[in-house]
């Protein structure tokens, strides 16, 4: 199967290469795609890539670059800006020579940029360098594989209409769709060390006050900022807006601390912020300002539940319920039962990082969307990725890794069709590539989206055709479609449907 494009819902081009430009210029992109600081830069991984991301868990080549998403049609992407947080580069290690270096191998930022990070004063001083990196070759050509290609950063559905329409996507224009990853970018919370309860409102009164003017700021594009479609309120540590779920692992986890503010509940800084972004604005024009939506990837559970009851406060607005790119438990709360055939296999991570199904009950209610993410950490309970992990042949390799994505849109389908919903409306693919993940085997970068597809579709016909077990699916309607309709769904139209909603 072949769908003209695909949308990729939370993925991180710009990120190395910003990075990198601190060898250099900071903030100045190349034109050149040769260069290490270009968007378009490609760096496959090798076959020893591979064999470390394998052993070790590192991603040590570039997924998301130009190149990449050209070759594997993906043309719509929800750019994540996300200046890094400097608890990853000041940590247990401290900020000298061995921290450095396991930071520079896990991220491969470079050391000029992690030495800006160790030094930061500013979050949204570096969001705007990295907004100004990306706006400096929006719209001009280069040459990738023979055919001049560009990208364009665009907050208008409109763009991705025109383009569509003059058969551009997925030939010779991406549309990045600006979205930040991380309510610290309003820099509430500059010290790491201050605890989560120093104040009652989460931060103190002249730092809520500043939130609220940067927030509006951000939506009315002020001071050459880009205002982003959604945000995440939460990522990997405190920031005074909401409590955050706990997402390092392994040696990370070992070496940076997340426990400060963790699992808490929603603040009232984060409901200001949340208010200023959703409520209903006009510009000194009298022209309608479009909202900032909140994306909930990285929310501690309680700080979701918060923000649903939050939420009744906009109920005349429709407000889609966004997860950019997520994983599900399987369990219909936590501590609560595996409802759906899906889940009573033991196919999922349970950690509360991942989504439960009245979570997902809620997405769908919203008419909102849940973009899978490709991370090995994320995706699978540990059986699961052990046998994925017994395959040689890159066809099998393929097959057996594409299923556990096949895996979270079934299970999404059989709890939304057990509650009365459609059941292929709110699946989407959110890669979070370069996000510094582990992604599933085979599926290394952007461009073996150009596989998933057609893998997808398999699983997809397999389900629907009964073969070796029988489709659970109750209501008529969630039967009544073809295989090819559900993948093209998931890769491309339930996130077009709601990007032009929201756009």
């Amino acid at each position: 199967m072949e769908s003209n494009f695909i949308v990729d819902l939370h993925c991180h081009p710009s990120m190395k290469p910003f990075a990198r430009s601190f060898a250099k210029t900071p903030g100045l992109q190349s034109r050149n795609p040769r260069h290490k600081h270009s968007i378009w830069f490609h760096d496959a991984p090798s076959l020893f890539d591979k064999i470390k991301n394998y052993i070790a868990t590192l991603t040590n080549f570039v997924q998301s670059d130009g190149t990449s998403l050209k070759r594997g049609r993906v043309a719509v992407v929800c750019l994540s800006f996300y200046p890094q947080e400097k608890q990853f580069f000041k940590n247990k290690l401290g900020k000298e020579l061995i921290s450095d270096v396991l930071t520079m191998l896990a991220t491969e930022f470079g050391k000029e940029r992690i030495d800006h990070i160790q030094d930061l004063k500013s979050y949204w001083e570096d969001l705007k360098l990295e907004m100004k990196f990306l706006k400096q070759e929006s719209g001009n050509k280069i040459n990738i594989d023979g055919q001049k290609v560009c990208y364009l950063i665009s907050n208008s559905y409109a763009d991705i209409e025109i383009a569509e329409r003059n058969n551009e996507l997925g030939e010779s224009k991406i549309i990045f769709i600006p979205t930040i990853e991380g309510g610290h970018v309003f820099d509430q919370v500059m010290n790491p060390g201050e605890s989560w309860n120093t104040y009652p409102d989460g931060v103190s009164k002249k730092e809520l006050k500043r939130l609220v003017k940067r927030v509006k700021e951000l939506r009315r594009e002020e001071n050459g900022l880009i205002r982003p479609v959604f945000i995440t309120l939460a990522h990997h540590f405190w920031n005074g807006l909401c409590g955050h779920s706990q997402s390092l692992g392994g040696l990370v986890k070992c070496i940076v601390d997340q426990d400060n503010g963790m699992n808490k509940g929603l603040t009232e800084a984060g409901k200001r912020a949340i208010r200023a972004m959703l409520e209903k604005e006009t510009d000194k024009n009298g022209h309608f300002v479009p909202p900032i939506y909140v994306d909930i990837k990285h929310m501690s559970r309680k700080s979701r539940l918060d923000f649903f009851d939050f939420l009744k406060e906009f109920d005349d607005q429709n407000i889609p319920i966004i997860v950019s790119h997520g994983g599900v438990t399987g369990l219909s709360e936590p501590g609560g039962t595996n409802q759906t055939p899906a889940a009573q296999q033991g196919l999922f991570m349970t950690d509360d990082i991942n989504f439960y199904d009245d979570e997902l009950i809620k997405i769908g209610n919203s008419n909102g969307l849940f973009g899978i993410q490709l991370d090995e950490r994320r995706i699978g309970s540990k059986v699961v990725l052990r046998e994925a992990r017994g395959n040689i042949k890159r066809r099998d390799i393929l097959y057996s890794w594409s299923k556990l994505v096949w895996n979270q849109i079934r299970h999404i389908a059989e709890t939304l069709d057990l509650n009365n919903q459609f059941a292929w409306g709110i699946q989407a693919l959110g890669t979070d590539f370069d996000g510094i993940i582990d992604p599933i085997n085979g599926y290394w970068t952007s461009q073996e989206l150009n596989k998933l597809d057609d893998y997808l579709l398999m699983h997809t016909y397999n389900y629907l055709k009964e073969v070796k077990e029988p489709c659970p699916l109750k209501q008529p309607r969630n039967k009544a479609i073809s295989a090819e309709q559900i993948v093209e769904r998931v890769t491309t139209s339930n996130a077009l449907n709601v990007l032009s909603r929201i756009m």
